[in-house]
């Protein structure tokens, strides 16, 4: 039975990291001046770990620092080698601006939009489907009746309303 890298079940993460380009991305982050005076805790690695607190939903630098010391054996496998510091990661969330997220993300989207795309777009669109827009409408409330009773005068029925009805329309060949 052969390794495949492509079996069912493969973690989200490693998805995500696998389409990863480690040089383009140190380069992306040199080019935003994320690397000066770092040592070990480059912007692919930086990156990385933003991912993992962003996928796990982390909220501070003290939760990302616990959960991977807890999870230390399998950092050597996506590509850090040892677990950042909450100092660490708060001088490369200092030193490195949004910029760079957004450049690593740009080029990941030039890369992949072909793939990213839906069939109706690549193969030449229908005139049809130009044209039909994809219309919704929905209430949003703005008051809770535990706080507010809501506004204006007393219906019959003893409930008042508050809110307001969005509607939007979107064309169904925009992604």
């Amino acid at each position: 039975m052969g390794k495949s890298t492509h079996f069912f079940g493969q973690p989200v993460y490693g998805q995500l990291i696998k389409s990863l380009d480690h040089d383009k991305i140190v380069e992306i982050s040199r080019r935003n001046g994320g690397e000066r005076y770092v040592k070990t805790f480059d912007g692919f690695t930086h990156l990385l770990t933003m991912l993992y607190a962003v996928i796990m939903r982390f909220d501070s630098l003290r939760e990302i620092e616990a959960a991977m010391t807890a999870e230390v054996r399998k950092l050597h496998h996506i590509g850090i080698d040892r677990v950042p510091k909450r100092s660490t990661l708060s001088d490369a969330n200092a030193r490195r601006s949004e910029k760079f997220f957004e450049d690593v993300y740009r080029d990941l989207y030039e890369s992949n939009k072909d793939r990213l795309s839906s069939d109706s777009r690549r193969n030449g669109t229908e005139e049809w489907i130009k044209r039909l827009r994809i219309i919704d409408s929905t209430t949003i409330t703005l008051f809770s009746n535990v706080i507010f009773k809501g506004v204006g005068r007393h219906p019959k029925t003893g409930k008042k309303k508050g809110g307001i009805k969005v509607h939007s329309v979107i064309h169904a060949n925009e992604g």
